[in-house]
């Protein structure tokens, strides 16, 4: 691989914001990211009333935009929450040939218990709450593994909405827990350190 692209000067990193969030909430880590790699897209879609496969699908069709771009080396994922699950939905319809590194920070990847308390009283009106339980027939809990060689996933140390066992799926890379809450570790200068150096180097960094 070139020095050039192991830097980033060709990448493509594109974020996916959570559950009842916007880009709003990924614009610090983006901004981090842009001083690193030529590309930074902070996707946003209306993450309430539709269910996940709708979200998956659009990100899909990005995706195929973004292979048809010469100039992007590799294409990279860093998602938030519910954004993992879209992303993971995205790669199992579509997988760029020039897909690089996949970061989750916060994955309900086994589910959420808050979800699953939620579903019954709001899941009519907010199907993602239904498909984010952590039962073992829902939606996240039944979707095959993703087939990305190199996943990395942050966990918050004190998350009261995705526990951190839940986060796992047993074929990441590496995987590290970080100081912060389910939403504020996207705005801790560790986490984006922490994403820009699995992006990187295809692990995070540890202390010595």
């Amino acid at each position: 691989m070139r020095m050039g692209a192991e830097r980033g000067e060709r990448d493509m990193v594109v974020l996916v914001h959570g559950l009842a969030a916007n880009r709003v909430v990924m614009r610090s880590l983006a901004r981090s990211l842009g001083k690193v790699f030529s590309g930074v897209l902070n996707w946003g879609y209306r993450s309430l009333w539709s269910p996940i496969q709708r979200h998956g699908q659009e990100l899909a069709s990005l995706l195929r935009r973004l292979e048809r771009d010469a100039k992007h080396e590799r294409i990279h994922l860093v998602t938030h929450s519910m954004g993992g699950i879209i992303a993971r939905v995205a790669l199992a319809e579509f997988h760029p040939e020039r897909f690089g590194r996949f970061v989750m920070i916060a994955p309900p990847n086994r589910g959420s218990h808050v979800a699953s308390r939620l579903a019954p009283i709001l899941g009519r009106i907010c199907p993602p709450l239904v498909q984010l339980a952590d039962t073992a027939a829902s939606f996240v809990c039944s979707l095959p593994p993703p087939t990305v060689p190199e996943l990395g996933i942050i966990a918050a140390q004190t998350d009261f909405l995705v526990q951190e066992p839940s986060t796992r799926l047993g074929c990441e890379r590496d995987h590290i827990v970080l100081p912060g809450l389910h939403s504020s570790l996207l705005w801790r200068r560790e986490t984006a350190d922490q994403v820009q150096h699995f992006l990187e180097h295809g692990k995070f960094r540890r202390n010595s």
